[in-house]
């Protein structure tokens, strides 16, 4: 027996030694149980102290010094909550204020200013909005929607309201998949084009793959590409005329008897809230459990149009930073005219006279640094007319239909929510809403916001005449510097492309080759840019040249001396090429001079040497 249990262990030692994973396996099975009994005896983490971390990451990320902060000679701007913000003007491009502008970030909602931006360019304001089972289908109880059901239809000026105010998730992919259709294509046919258009404004860190902001791991932007798409999205008139409202009723379809009406969710548009701006011309709100609170904000003090973007922020907190690095901007910097200012040789004329730069106060014109550079291929400068939009846009509104309280999304959820797991939409952690109390809903089915009156769209207050809110004229300016932004292939009727002084006729130098872009900076940071045309001296001389081809015959032909030959002007070069000569005259004298001179020395010593 002894014998057997002997062996027994032997064969035990060897099979343990030949399999060395089964050691391996059992340390690792009781690591992890022992890992378990350990976390289950951790007691869990109260309210109290989840709060007290939640605060000390939102304290460190208000820390951190904006990146503009950094810069030589540049005003000190405030410390901000939001992971990243920018400032920037609208017209020039000039980044004034930058805290982790290029870092990106989910956008939420505020996707929606892309998608309204290429919904203009490709559609007109009567153009019909079909809802598919698609476009319904994919919300989720706590998704932004104003109760649209598949088989209704709206105009696209309908739909863009529900877009802008109420947020709507479902308009958003009705929106695109119509005018996805337009295109000759498919709903994801619109989404290609936000990519592309997006690349045309510029933009460098941005993916989208929706039109509504719906979370996505591949939908992503940055603060910088934001500010560049809201101030290409402003530039046009029915967006500014949409901002314009803080509320609008849509009216009943064929499928729904009541009126839907939409609220304004962007808190500083309200005059009775306490984050009212008054100098605040329009905006987007966005929030889901992944991006925090994103905000994008669009102000006019009368002397700059500013864009301002926060990402990753925290509730109402969002409204806070805004309203700081706005009124810093506002307080710090200056336009300056560049027409009367720029003395360069190279400029012969601006296309646009009224072309500025945006400095810090204190800031001389002649501390910037200047590119100039060719344009290639032929450009062209003007505006577009949204005749049609704004015939729709300024008619007067339809009587306003009896509107019943309390009407709930088809969900059950109130609409204006958004986001995932219940999580508000566009709305702050607070769960307060917009309005005079913070109590008015972003949208509800003919719902009424507390703490206001029952006003319909069309009464004093609710929707301005063109010609208000941010200078609404017949006419945007595609780009405040004379550059055109973009195409803007079907947004309009009958576009009307008109050089930008108004003549009525296309300049015949502008659009050739002696076009040209003026690039200012200060430390390091564009401060803006302009359309001009060059001098010849820019380009150098034409010189006619004799060759003579192998059989021997002699013919003429023109060519063009490089551009800036060796970085210098033609002008330049006939300064050069003049001192050069003096030089060598100066030179020649002097030697000439000592040659006469030794010549007379050496007669002198001969004279002396035979007297």
């Amino acid at each position: 027996m002894i014998g057997k249990k002997i062996l027994a262990g032997a064969m035990a030692a060897v099979i343990l030694a030949a399999c060395p994973g089964l050691n391996v396996c059992a340390e690792e099975g009781q690591e992890a149980a022992a890992a378990e009994g350990a976390e289950a005896s951790q007691p869990e983490k109260t309210p109290e102290e989840l709060a007290a971390e939640e605060e000390a990451r939102r304290n460190a990320i208000y820390e951190i010094i904006p990146d503009s902060n950094n810069l030589p000679g540049w005003p000190e701007g405030p410390k901000v909550y939001a992971a990243s913000a920018i400032v920037m003007d609208m017209e020039s491009g000039a980044v004034l204020y930058a805290k982790a502008a290029e870092e990106q970030h989910f956008p939420a909602s505020i996707t929606k200013l892309l998608t309204t931006l290429v919904a203009l360019e490709t559609g007109e304001p009567d153009d019909t909005v079909t809802f598919t089972e698609d476009s319904i289908s994919f919300l989720e109880p706590g998704d932004a929607s104003i109760g649209m059901l598949a088989g209704e239809q709206l105009s696209l000026n309908d739909a863009l309201h529900a877009v802008l105010l109420a947020s709507a998730n479902e308009v958003s992919y009705a929106v695109a998949e119509n005018m996805g259709i337009k295109m000759g294509g498919t709903y994801q046919t619109f989404i290609d084009r936000m990519n592309e258009r997006a690349i045309e404004l510029g933009c460098t860190g941005s993916h989208w793959v929706n039109a509504n902001g719906l979370h996505d791991d591949q939908h992503f932007t940055t603060a910088h590409d934001m500010a560049r798409i809201a101030a290409a999205v402003y530039q046009y008139e029915p967006f500014r005329h949409f901002m314009g409202s803080l509320e609008y009723t849509i009216a009943p379809t064929s499928l729904k008897n009541e009126p839907r009406t939409c609220w304004q969710n962007h808190r500083m548009l309200w005059p009775e809230n306490e984050y009212y701006s008054e100098f605040c011309r329009g905006g987007k709100t966005g929030y889901t459990d992944q991006s925090g609170t994103t905000l994008v904000t669009m102000a006019d003090n009368g002397q700059m149009r500013l864009a301002a973007v926060v990402m990753a922020d925290y509730g109402v907190l969002a409204y806070e930073d805004t309203r700081a690095m706005l009124d810093y901007a506002f307080g710090n910097f200056t336009k300056v005219t560049i027409a009367d200012k720029e003395t360069s040789g190279d400029i012969e004329t601006f296309q646009d006279e009224g072309a500025y730069v945006v400095l810090p106060s204190g800031v001389d014109f002649t501390q910037l640094e200047c590119q100039i550079s060719a344009a290639e291929g032929e450009t062209e400068s003007g505006n577009v007319s949204f005749d049609r939009w704004i015939e729709v846009l300024t008619a007067p509104p339809a009587p306003p239909a009896e509107t019943p309280a309390d009407v709930q999304a088809a969900d059950g959820s109130q609409p204006g929510e958004e986001g995932t797991d219940g999580a508000p939409a566009d709305v702050p952690a607070d769960g307060v809403q917009p309005g005079a109390d913070g109590t008015a809903p972003v949208s509800a089915e003919g719902a009424v916001p507390a703490g206001t009156d029952e006003a319909q769209p069309g009464t004093e207050g609710a929707q301005p005449e063109a010609g208000e809110a941010g200078d609404m004229s017949g006419n945007a300016a595609l780009s405040g510097t004379g550059e055109t932004s973009g195409d803007t292939s079907s947004g309009q009727d009958e576009a009307d492309i008109s050089p930008a002084d108004g003549s009525g006729e296309n300049d015949a130098v502008y659009g050739s080759e002696r076009a040209g872009t003026i690039i200012y900076t200060y430390a390091g940071q564009e401060a803006g840019h302009a359309a001009v045309v060059l001098n010849q001296s820019y380009f150098g001389e034409e010189q006619e040249l004799e060759w003579t081809p192998a059989d021997g015959s002699k013919r003429k032909s023109k060519e063009s001396t490089p551009k800036k030959l060796g970085g210098l002007s033609t002008r330049q070069m006939i300064a050069a090429g003049g001192a050069a000569v003096l030089f060598v005259v100066i030179v020649c004298t002097g030697m000439s001079r000592r040659k006469r001179t030794q010549e007379r020395k050496r007669r002198n010593r001969k004279n002396e040497k035979n007297p």
